[in-house]
Protein backbone atom coordinates (compact mmCIF):
# COMPACT_ATOMS: atom_id res chain seq x y z
CA UNK A 1 0.00 0.00 0.00
CA UNK A 2 1.41 3.59 -0.70
CA UNK A 3 1.45 6.56 1.38
CA UNK A 4 -1.28 7.85 -0.17
CA UNK A 5 -3.61 4.98 -0.06
CA UNK A 6 -2.43 4.23 3.17
CA UNK A 7 -3.66 8.17 4.16
CA UNK A 8 -7.14 7.30 2.74
CA UNK A 9 -7.69 3.90 4.22
CA UNK A 10 -7.26 6.28 7.18
CA UNK A 11 -9.27 8.79 6.07
CA UNK A 12 -12.03 6.57 5.43
CA UNK A 13 -12.46 3.98 8.63
CA UNK A 14 -12.82 7.76 10.31
CA UNK A 15 -15.21 9.09 8.26
CA UNK A 16 -17.09 6.61 7.28
CA UNK A 17 -17.77 4.03 4.99
CA UNK A 18 -18.85 5.21 1.71
CA UNK A 19 -17.55 3.54 -1.47
CA UNK A 20 -15.26 1.48 0.77
CA UNK A 21 -14.14 -2.23 -0.20
CA UNK A 22 -13.90 -4.93 2.32
CA UNK A 23 -12.72 -4.27 5.99
CA UNK A 24 -8.69 -4.67 5.53
CA UNK A 25 -8.82 -4.39 2.18
CA UNK A 26 -5.88 -2.92 0.75
CA UNK A 27 -7.46 -1.84 -2.37
CA UNK A 28 -8.58 1.75 -3.11
CA UNK A 29 -12.23 2.57 -3.31
CA UNK A 30 -12.76 2.41 -7.31
CA UNK A 31 -14.75 5.85 -7.49
CA UNK A 32 -12.93 8.03 -4.98
CA UNK A 33 -11.37 11.04 -6.86
CA UNK A 34 -7.92 11.65 -6.00
CA UNK A 35 -8.65 14.30 -3.20
CA UNK A 36 -10.39 11.69 -1.16
CA UNK A 37 -7.93 9.84 -0.39
CA UNK A 38 -5.86 12.48 1.63
CA UNK A 39 -5.67 12.84 5.35
CA UNK A 40 -7.04 15.44 5.15
CA UNK A 41 -10.05 14.85 4.05
CA UNK A 42 -13.45 15.44 5.93
CA UNK A 43 -16.72 14.37 6.51
CA UNK A 44 -19.86 15.37 8.33
CA UNK A 45 -19.34 11.97 10.81
CA UNK A 46 -17.61 11.93 13.55
CA UNK A 47 -14.84 9.00 13.99
CA UNK A 48 -17.32 7.13 16.20
CA UNK A 49 -19.84 6.70 13.80
CA UNK A 50 -17.97 3.59 12.49
CA UNK A 51 -16.27 1.58 14.87
CA UNK A 52 -16.48 -1.82 13.32
CA UNK A 53 -14.92 -0.52 10.06
CA UNK A 54 -12.01 1.10 11.59
CA UNK A 55 -8.61 0.15 10.28
CA UNK A 56 -5.48 1.53 12.03
CA UNK A 57 -3.31 1.86 9.72
CA UNK A 58 0.82 4.06 9.74
CA UNK A 59 -1.11 7.69 8.97
CA UNK A 60 -2.59 6.66 12.84
CA UNK A 61 0.33 5.97 14.47
CA UNK A 62 1.99 9.19 12.98
CA UNK A 63 -0.77 11.14 14.15
CA UNK A 64 -1.08 9.68 17.44
CA UNK A 65 2.98 10.06 17.55
CA UNK A 66 2.28 13.71 17.04
CA UNK A 67 -0.24 14.56 19.60
CA UNK A 68 1.60 12.63 22.32
CA UNK A 69 5.24 14.18 21.46
CA UNK A 70 3.28 17.76 21.57
CA UNK A 71 1.23 16.61 25.08
CA UNK A 72 4.75 15.78 26.32
CA UNK A 73 6.48 18.73 25.58
CA UNK A 74 4.60 20.91 26.91
CA UNK A 75 4.00 18.97 30.16
CA UNK A 76 8.13 18.09 30.45
CA UNK A 77 8.42 21.87 30.57
CA UNK A 78 6.88 22.38 33.43
CA UNK A 79 9.18 20.31 35.39
CA UNK A 80 12.25 20.22 33.43
CA UNK A 81 12.86 23.71 34.90
CA UNK A 82 13.06 22.80 38.30
CA UNK A 83 16.64 21.30 38.52
CA UNK A 84 17.77 24.19 36.35
CA UNK A 85 16.53 26.77 38.75
CA UNK A 86 20.02 27.47 40.42
CA UNK A 87 21.30 28.23 37.14
CA UNK A 88 19.17 30.65 35.85
CA UNK A 89 19.53 32.48 39.32
CA UNK A 90 23.19 32.90 38.51
CA UNK A 91 22.92 33.78 35.37
CA UNK A 92 20.22 35.87 34.91
CA UNK A 93 20.11 37.36 38.67
CA UNK A 94 17.30 36.55 40.20
CA UNK A 95 16.12 37.88 43.53
CA UNK A 96 15.35 34.21 45.55
CA UNK A 97 11.78 35.29 45.78
CA UNK A 98 11.32 36.06 42.23
CA UNK A 99 13.35 32.95 41.13
CA UNK A 100 9.58 30.37 41.71
CA UNK A 101 8.04 32.53 39.15
CA UNK A 102 10.53 30.71 36.13
CA UNK A 103 7.81 28.06 37.09
CA UNK A 104 4.48 29.93 37.92
CA UNK A 105 4.47 31.98 35.33
CA UNK A 106 3.90 29.31 32.95
CA UNK A 107 1.40 27.41 35.51
CA UNK A 108 -0.89 30.59 35.93
CA UNK A 109 -1.46 31.67 32.56
CA UNK A 110 -1.32 27.53 31.43
CA UNK A 111 -4.50 26.57 33.84
CA UNK A 112 -6.00 30.18 33.54
CA UNK A 113 -6.65 29.90 30.06
CA UNK A 114 -6.82 26.42 29.72
CA UNK A 115 -10.86 26.11 29.20
CA UNK A 116 -10.99 28.96 26.95
CA UNK A 117 -8.24 27.24 25.13
CA UNK A 118 -10.66 23.53 24.81
CA UNK A 119 -13.60 25.70 23.86
CA UNK A 120 -12.07 27.51 20.98
CA UNK A 121 -10.73 24.02 19.49
CA UNK A 122 -14.43 23.01 19.54
CA UNK A 123 -15.59 26.41 17.96
CA UNK A 124 -13.00 27.32 15.51
CA UNK A 125 -11.78 23.84 14.79
CA UNK A 126 -9.66 21.79 16.74
CA UNK A 127 -6.54 21.33 14.05
CA UNK A 128 -6.70 25.07 13.59
CA UNK A 129 -5.82 26.07 17.64
CA UNK A 130 -3.71 22.97 18.07
CA UNK A 131 -1.07 24.15 15.42
CA UNK A 132 -1.29 28.23 16.43
CA UNK A 133 -0.64 27.08 19.80
CA UNK A 134 2.62 24.78 18.85
CA UNK A 135 3.63 27.75 16.75
CA UNK A 136 2.85 29.86 19.50
CA UNK A 137 5.26 27.58 21.64
CA UNK A 138 8.14 27.42 19.02
CA UNK A 139 8.41 31.19 19.29
CA UNK A 140 7.86 31.44 23.22
CA UNK A 141 10.76 28.46 23.58
CA UNK A 142 13.23 30.56 21.05
CA UNK A 143 12.72 33.51 23.07
CA UNK A 144 13.10 31.90 26.77
CA UNK A 145 16.55 30.42 25.83
CA UNK A 146 17.90 33.74 24.48
CA UNK A 147 16.47 35.52 26.98
CA UNK A 148 18.83 38.20 29.09
CA UNK A 149 17.41 38.99 32.06
CA UNK A 150 14.66 37.96 34.87
CA UNK A 151 11.93 39.42 33.33
CA UNK A 152 12.33 38.15 29.87
CA UNK A 153 12.19 34.92 31.06
CA UNK A 154 9.19 35.46 33.11
CA UNK A 155 7.59 36.98 30.38
CA UNK A 156 8.20 33.92 27.80
CA UNK A 157 7.62 31.48 29.96
CA UNK A 158 4.15 32.78 30.42
CA UNK A 159 3.44 32.90 26.92
CA UNK A 160 4.64 29.28 27.24
CA UNK A 161 1.93 28.56 29.22
CA UNK A 162 -0.51 30.05 27.10
CA UNK A 163 0.30 28.12 24.35
CA UNK A 164 -0.27 25.07 25.80
CA UNK A 165 -3.46 25.98 27.02
CA UNK A 166 -4.83 25.88 23.66
CA UNK A 167 -2.63 23.04 22.21
CA UNK A 168 -2.97 20.40 25.43
CA UNK A 169 -6.91 20.31 25.34
CA UNK A 170 -6.66 19.62 20.79
CA UNK A 171 -4.21 16.55 21.68
CA UNK A 172 -6.89 14.38 23.49
CA UNK A 173 -9.62 16.16 21.61
CA UNK A 174 -8.25 14.71 18.47
CA UNK A 175 -7.66 11.56 19.43
CA UNK A 176 -11.33 11.07 20.63
CA UNK A 177 -11.92 12.66 16.68
CA UNK A 178 -9.58 10.47 14.99
CA UNK A 179 -10.29 7.13 16.90
CA UNK A 180 -13.69 5.44 17.23
CA UNK A 181 -14.83 4.70 20.56
CA UNK A 182 -13.14 0.83 21.37
CA UNK A 183 -10.29 -0.72 21.32
CA UNK A 184 -8.60 1.92 18.97
CA UNK A 185 -9.85 5.08 20.71
CA UNK A 186 -8.86 3.06 24.37
CA UNK A 187 -4.94 2.27 23.09
CA UNK A 188 -4.61 5.52 21.30
CA UNK A 189 -5.40 6.82 25.16
CA UNK A 190 -3.07 4.50 26.56
CA UNK A 191 -0.09 5.78 24.92
CA UNK A 192 -0.97 9.45 25.54
CA UNK A 193 -1.36 8.94 29.22
CA UNK A 194 1.63 6.93 29.15
CA UNK A 195 3.09 9.36 27.32
CA UNK A 196 1.99 12.90 29.66
CA UNK A 197 2.66 10.71 33.12
CA UNK A 198 6.42 9.81 31.62
CA UNK A 199 6.98 13.36 30.51
CA UNK A 200 6.52 14.44 34.17
CA UNK A 201 9.14 12.24 35.32
CA UNK A 202 11.77 12.56 32.19
CA UNK A 203 11.27 16.59 32.15
CA UNK A 204 13.28 16.20 35.90
CA UNK A 205 15.98 13.50 34.15
CA UNK A 206 16.68 15.48 31.04
CA UNK A 207 16.61 18.62 32.82
CA UNK A 208 19.50 17.35 34.78
CA UNK A 209 21.34 16.19 32.02
CA UNK A 210 20.86 19.49 29.99
CA UNK A 211 21.95 21.50 32.59
CA UNK A 212 25.06 19.61 33.26
CA UNK A 213 25.57 19.60 29.14
CA UNK A 214 25.32 22.73 26.89
CA UNK A 215 23.60 24.40 29.98
CA UNK A 216 20.07 25.20 31.22
CA UNK A 217 18.89 27.62 27.40
CA UNK A 218 18.64 23.93 26.08
CA UNK A 219 16.22 23.01 28.06
CA UNK A 220 13.86 26.22 26.14
CA UNK A 221 16.25 26.32 22.66
CA UNK A 222 15.67 21.60 22.70
CA UNK A 223 11.24 22.35 22.08
CA UNK A 224 12.78 24.48 18.53
CA UNK A 225 13.14 21.99 15.97
CA UNK A 226 10.61 19.57 17.89
CA UNK A 227 7.87 21.94 17.28
CA UNK A 228 9.42 22.29 13.85
CA UNK A 229 8.32 18.93 13.48
CA UNK A 230 5.40 18.95 14.89
CA UNK A 231 3.58 21.75 12.71
CA UNK A 232 5.30 20.18 9.46
CA UNK A 233 3.28 16.93 10.06
CA UNK A 234 0.34 18.43 11.58
CA UNK A 235 -1.03 19.66 8.24
CA UNK A 236 -0.59 16.28 6.56
CA UNK A 237 -1.35 13.95 9.30
CA UNK A 238 -4.26 15.54 11.84
CA UNK A 239 -7.73 15.17 10.41
CA UNK A 240 -8.72 18.67 8.94
CA UNK A 241 -11.47 20.84 10.80
CA UNK A 242 -14.80 20.35 10.32
CA UNK A 243 -17.75 23.28 10.20
CA UNK A 244 -21.46 22.05 10.91
CA UNK A 245 -22.83 25.05 11.62
CA UNK A 246 -22.24 28.63 13.13
CA UNK A 247 -20.97 29.41 16.81
CA UNK A 248 -21.29 31.87 18.68
CA UNK A 249 -18.44 32.65 21.36
CA UNK A 250 -18.91 33.29 24.48
CA UNK A 251 -16.87 36.51 25.00
CA UNK A 252 -17.85 37.01 28.78
CA UNK A 253 -17.50 33.67 29.59
CA UNK A 254 -14.04 33.10 28.52
CA UNK A 255 -12.71 36.40 29.96
CA UNK A 256 -14.49 35.60 33.45
CA UNK A 257 -13.36 32.30 33.50
CA UNK A 258 -9.75 33.03 32.55
CA UNK A 259 -9.84 36.15 35.06
CA UNK A 260 -10.99 33.85 37.51
CA UNK A 261 -8.87 30.57 37.30
CA UNK A 262 -5.46 32.42 36.57
CA UNK A 263 -6.32 34.32 39.84
CA UNK A 264 -7.17 31.74 41.92
CA UNK A 265 -3.80 30.06 40.78
CA UNK A 266 -1.85 33.11 41.41
CA UNK A 267 -3.71 33.51 45.00
CA UNK A 268 -2.34 30.27 45.64
CA UNK A 269 0.86 30.11 43.89
CA UNK A 270 2.07 34.01 45.96
CA UNK A 271 0.77 32.73 49.32
CA UNK A 272 4.10 31.23 49.55
CA UNK A 273 5.73 34.77 50.19
CA UNK A 274 2.97 37.36 51.62
CA UNK A 275 1.57 34.53 53.89
CA UNK A 276 -2.31 33.20 53.57
CA UNK A 277 -3.95 35.29 56.34
CA UNK A 278 -2.40 38.47 54.01
CA UNK A 279 -4.70 41.01 53.30
CA UNK A 280 -3.29 40.54 49.94
CA UNK A 281 -3.91 37.14 49.72
CA UNK A 282 -7.35 37.35 50.86
CA UNK A 283 -8.10 40.37 48.58
CA UNK A 284 -6.68 37.73 45.60
CA UNK A 285 -8.83 34.36 46.48
CA UNK A 286 -11.77 36.61 47.49
CA UNK A 287 -10.97 38.13 43.67
CA UNK A 288 -10.95 34.39 42.63
CA UNK A 289 -14.36 33.41 44.21
CA UNK A 290 -16.06 36.36 43.02
CA UNK A 291 -15.51 35.74 39.10
CA UNK A 292 -15.78 31.84 39.16
CA UNK A 293 -18.78 32.41 41.25
CA UNK A 294 -20.11 34.97 38.20
CA UNK A 295 -18.92 32.51 35.75
CA UNK A 296 -21.19 29.57 36.43
CA UNK A 297 -24.31 32.18 37.19
CA UNK A 298 -23.67 33.70 33.52
CA UNK A 299 -22.93 30.31 32.16
CA UNK A 300 -26.22 28.65 33.07
CA UNK A 301 -28.44 31.53 32.93
CA UNK A 302 -27.11 33.89 30.56
CA UNK A 303 -24.85 32.65 27.84
CA UNK A 304 -26.92 31.74 24.94
CA UNK A 305 -23.80 29.54 23.76
CA UNK A 306 -21.84 28.77 27.29
CA UNK A 307 -18.28 28.26 27.22
CA UNK A 308 -18.34 25.48 29.69
CA UNK A 309 -21.08 22.67 29.59
CA UNK A 310 -22.14 22.00 32.84
CA UNK A 311 -23.94 19.35 32.09
CA UNK A 312 -20.80 17.48 31.56
CA UNK A 313 -20.87 16.95 35.57
CA UNK A 314 -24.25 14.95 35.31
CA UNK A 315 -21.71 11.93 33.52
CA UNK A 316 -20.16 10.20 36.59
CA UNK A 317 -17.83 8.97 34.59
CA UNK A 318 -16.01 12.88 33.54
CA UNK A 319 -17.08 14.14 37.71
CA UNK A 320 -14.82 11.14 38.66
CA UNK A 321 -12.54 11.40 36.38
CA UNK A 322 -12.18 15.67 37.37
CA UNK A 323 -12.08 15.14 40.96
CA UNK A 324 -9.30 11.85 41.32
CA UNK A 325 -7.24 13.63 38.55
CA UNK A 326 -7.00 16.86 41.35
CA UNK A 327 -6.29 14.53 43.85
CA UNK A 328 -3.25 12.83 41.59
CA UNK A 329 -2.49 15.92 40.96
CA UNK A 330 -1.37 17.54 44.30
CA UNK A 331 0.72 13.27 45.03
CA UNK A 332 2.84 13.58 41.82
CA UNK A 333 3.44 17.47 42.29
CA UNK A 334 4.14 17.18 45.95
CA UNK A 335 6.82 13.96 45.57
CA UNK A 336 8.08 15.73 42.64
CA UNK A 337 9.23 18.85 44.86
CA UNK A 338 9.83 16.87 48.19
CA UNK A 339 12.12 14.54 46.32
CA UNK A 340 13.82 17.12 44.33
CA UNK A 341 14.46 19.00 47.37
CA UNK A 342 15.78 15.99 49.86
CA UNK A 343 18.25 14.50 46.97
CA UNK A 344 20.11 18.13 46.40
CA UNK A 345 19.24 20.10 49.95
CA UNK A 346 19.57 17.22 52.32
CA UNK A 347 21.76 14.31 50.33
CA UNK A 348 24.05 17.21 48.35
CA UNK A 349 23.17 15.60 45.05
CA UNK A 350 24.02 17.15 41.84
CA UNK A 351 21.70 17.97 39.50
CA UNK A 352 22.84 15.97 37.15
CA UNK A 353 22.92 12.92 40.23
CA UNK A 354 19.03 14.24 41.03
CA UNK A 355 17.85 13.41 37.76
CA UNK A 356 19.17 10.08 37.46
CA UNK A 357 17.27 9.36 40.45
CA UNK A 358 14.19 9.63 38.80
CA UNK A 359 14.60 7.70 35.85
CA UNK A 360 13.34 4.08 37.75
CA UNK A 361 10.39 5.95 38.53
CA UNK A 362 10.32 6.91 34.49
CA UNK A 363 11.11 3.17 33.52
CA UNK A 364 8.11 2.19 35.74
CA UNK A 365 5.70 4.15 34.51
CA UNK A 366 6.37 3.33 30.80
CA UNK A 367 6.81 -0.21 31.54
CA UNK A 368 3.77 -0.26 33.36
CA UNK A 369 1.21 1.71 31.40
CA UNK A 370 -0.35 -1.46 29.96
CA UNK A 371 -1.54 -2.68 33.19
CA UNK A 372 -4.19 -0.23 34.01
CA UNK A 373 -6.04 -1.02 30.67
CA UNK A 374 -5.79 -4.87 31.00
CA UNK A 375 -7.10 -4.83 34.24
CA UNK A 376 -10.13 -2.65 33.44
CA UNK A 377 -12.06 -4.95 31.27
CA UNK A 378 -11.46 -7.08 34.48
CA UNK A 379 -12.49 -5.53 37.10
CA UNK A 380 -13.62 -2.09 35.96
CA UNK A 381 -12.33 1.17 36.00
CA UNK A 382 -14.13 2.47 39.33
CA UNK A 383 -11.80 -0.62 41.39
CA UNK A 384 -8.92 -0.05 39.06
CA UNK A 385 -8.28 3.50 39.46
CA UNK A 386 -8.76 2.87 43.32
CA UNK A 387 -5.85 0.42 43.27
CA UNK A 388 -4.02 2.71 41.76
CA UNK A 389 -5.02 5.36 44.27
CA UNK A 390 -3.92 2.69 47.30
CA UNK A 391 -0.96 1.66 45.86
CA UNK A 392 0.16 5.04 45.26
CA UNK A 393 -0.40 6.08 48.95
CA UNK A 394 1.29 3.27 49.93
CA UNK A 395 4.56 4.29 47.58
CA UNK A 396 4.21 7.81 49.72
CA UNK A 397 4.12 5.92 53.22
CA UNK A 398 7.37 4.05 52.39
CA UNK A 399 9.28 8.09 51.52
CA UNK A 400 8.60 8.74 55.30
CA UNK A 401 11.77 6.65 55.94
CA UNK A 402 13.88 9.07 54.86
CA UNK A 403 16.72 10.25 56.84
CA UNK A 404 19.49 12.98 56.62
CA UNK A 405 21.96 10.30 55.81
CA UNK A 406 20.08 8.31 53.89
CA UNK A 407 20.76 5.97 50.81
CA UNK A 408 19.52 6.38 47.16
CA UNK A 409 18.05 2.87 47.11
CA UNK A 410 16.02 2.71 49.85
CA UNK A 411 14.69 6.41 50.52
CA UNK A 412 14.52 7.36 47.02
CA UNK A 413 14.79 4.26 44.20
CA UNK A 414 12.39 2.14 46.33
CA UNK A 415 9.40 4.54 46.94
CA UNK A 416 9.49 6.21 43.67
CA UNK A 417 9.18 2.63 41.96
CA UNK A 418 5.82 1.69 44.29
CA UNK A 419 4.51 5.09 43.37
CA UNK A 420 5.21 5.11 39.84
CA UNK A 421 3.46 1.62 39.32
CA UNK A 422 0.36 2.98 40.98
CA UNK A 423 0.25 5.99 38.83
CA UNK A 424 0.92 3.88 35.81
CA UNK A 425 -2.19 1.82 36.14
CA UNK A 426 -4.61 4.78 37.08
CA UNK A 427 -3.23 7.78 33.87
CA UNK A 428 -5.02 6.04 31.39
CA UNK A 429 -8.24 4.51 33.42
CA UNK A 430 -8.98 8.49 34.16
CA UNK A 431 -8.27 9.48 30.48
CA UNK A 432 -10.20 7.38 29.10
CA UNK A 433 -13.68 8.20 31.62
CA UNK A 434 -12.79 11.72 30.83
CA UNK A 435 -14.43 11.43 27.75
CA UNK A 436 -16.36 8.75 27.78
CA UNK A 437 -19.92 9.72 26.82
CA UNK A 438 -18.78 13.35 25.52
CA UNK A 439 -20.96 14.70 22.62
CA UNK A 440 -18.19 15.41 19.80
CA UNK A 441 -18.51 19.35 20.10
CA UNK A 442 -17.73 19.36 23.64
CA UNK A 443 -14.60 16.95 23.74
CA UNK A 444 -12.53 20.15 23.50
CA UNK A 445 -13.98 21.47 26.86
CA UNK A 446 -13.76 18.08 28.19
CA UNK A 447 -10.42 17.28 27.98
CA UNK A 448 -9.89 21.20 29.32
CA UNK A 449 -11.92 20.30 31.83
CA UNK A 450 -9.40 17.26 33.25
CA UNK A 451 -6.39 19.93 32.86
CA UNK A 452 -7.81 22.24 34.34
CA UNK A 453 -8.95 19.92 37.72
CA UNK A 454 -4.69 18.59 37.40
CA UNK A 455 -3.86 22.27 37.46
CA UNK A 456 -5.89 24.04 39.73
CA UNK A 457 -6.21 21.39 42.16
CA UNK A 458 -2.76 20.44 41.90
CA UNK A 459 -1.71 24.14 42.81
CA UNK A 460 -4.25 24.37 45.82
CA UNK A 461 -3.32 20.95 47.43
CA UNK A 462 0.32 21.41 46.50
CA UNK A 463 0.42 24.77 48.01
CA UNK A 464 -1.56 23.79 51.37
CA UNK A 465 1.00 20.43 51.75
CA UNK A 466 3.85 22.47 50.91
CA UNK A 467 3.02 25.08 53.86
CA UNK A 468 2.47 22.53 56.33
CA UNK A 469 5.65 21.13 55.43
CA UNK A 470 8.08 24.66 55.64
CA UNK A 471 6.17 25.01 59.57
CA UNK A 472 7.12 21.43 60.47
CA UNK A 473 10.70 22.03 59.44
CA UNK A 474 10.49 25.79 60.98
CA UNK A 475 9.84 24.28 63.79
CA UNK A 476 11.94 21.52 64.22
CA UNK A 477 14.96 24.33 63.40
CA UNK A 478 14.17 26.22 66.77
CA UNK A 479 13.98 23.09 68.02
CA UNK A 480 17.75 23.01 68.18
CA UNK A 481 18.14 20.45 64.84
CA UNK A 482 20.46 20.80 61.83
CA UNK A 483 19.29 22.06 58.83
CA UNK A 484 19.53 18.96 57.23
CA UNK A 485 17.09 17.35 59.69
CA UNK A 486 14.83 19.63 59.77
CA UNK A 487 14.14 19.86 56.36
CA UNK A 488 13.88 16.08 56.32
CA UNK A 489 11.24 16.29 59.46
CA UNK A 490 9.24 18.96 56.92
CA UNK A 491 9.33 16.39 53.57
CA UNK A 492 7.97 13.63 55.83
CA UNK A 493 5.00 15.45 57.29
CA UNK A 494 4.58 16.25 53.49
CA UNK A 495 4.81 12.11 52.49
CA UNK A 496 2.02 11.88 55.34
CA UNK A 497 0.00 14.51 54.29
CA UNK A 498 0.08 13.16 50.63
CA UNK A 499 -0.08 9.77 51.32
CA UNK A 500 -3.71 11.09 53.16
CA UNK A 501 -4.78 12.78 49.71
CA UNK A 502 -4.45 9.57 47.87
CA UNK A 503 -6.14 7.67 50.46
CA UNK A 504 -9.05 9.96 49.76
CA UNK A 505 -8.09 9.43 46.33
CA UNK A 506 -9.57 6.18 47.00
CA UNK A 507 -12.86 6.68 48.64
CA UNK A 508 -13.47 9.86 45.72
CA UNK A 509 -12.86 7.00 42.89
CA UNK A 510 -15.01 4.07 44.99
CA UNK A 511 -18.10 6.41 45.69
CA UNK A 512 -17.69 8.70 42.70
CA UNK A 513 -17.13 6.20 39.70
CA UNK A 514 -21.16 4.58 39.37
CA UNK A 515 -22.27 1.00 38.23
CA UNK A 516 -24.57 1.71 35.53
CA UNK A 517 -28.47 1.06 35.52
CA UNK A 518 -28.24 -2.97 35.48
CA UNK A 519 -25.78 -2.76 38.14
CA UNK A 520 -22.36 -3.45 36.04
CA UNK A 521 -19.12 -2.24 36.77
CA UNK A 522 -18.20 0.25 34.00
CA UNK A 523 -15.57 -1.40 32.32
CA UNK A 524 -13.81 -1.17 29.20
CA UNK A 525 -16.85 -3.00 27.40
CA UNK A 526 -18.96 0.08 28.66
CA UNK A 527 -16.00 2.28 27.15
CA UNK A 528 -15.87 0.49 23.82
CA UNK A 529 -19.97 1.05 23.60
CA UNK A 530 -20.13 4.36 24.32
CA UNK A 531 -20.18 6.64 21.14
CA UNK A 532 -18.66 10.47 21.65
CA UNK A 533 -21.21 12.04 20.38
CA UNK A 534 -23.73 9.83 23.11
CA UNK A 535 -24.95 12.42 25.90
Amino acid sequence: MTEKQESGAAVRAVDGPAREPAAGSSAPPRSAPSHSVHPNSTSSNPASSNPASFVWTSVHTIALTLLCVAAMLETLDITIVNVALPSIQDDLGFSQGDLPWVVNAYTVAFGGFLLLGGRTGDVFGQRRIFVGGIALFLVASLAAGLSQDAGSLVATRALQGLAGAFSIPMTLAMIASIFPAGPARNKALAVWGTAAGVSSALGVVLGGVLVNGPGWRWIFLLNVPICALILAGAGRYLPADRTTRTHRFDVVGALVSTGGTALLIYAVLQASEHEWGSGRTIGLLAGAVVLLAYFVVHELFVAAEPLMTFSLFRNRSVSGANAVQALVAVALWAMLFFVTLYAQEVLNYSPLKTGLAYLPLAVTLLVAAPVGPLLVPKIGIRAVVAIGCAIVAGGLLLFTGISPDGGLGTNIILPSVVVSLGFAILFVPINIAAVTGVPAESTGIAAALLNVSRYVGGSLGFAVIATLAESRTADAARAGDAAAAALTEGFKLGFVITAVTMVVGVLAALLLFREDGRGEKVDLAAVQSAAIEGG
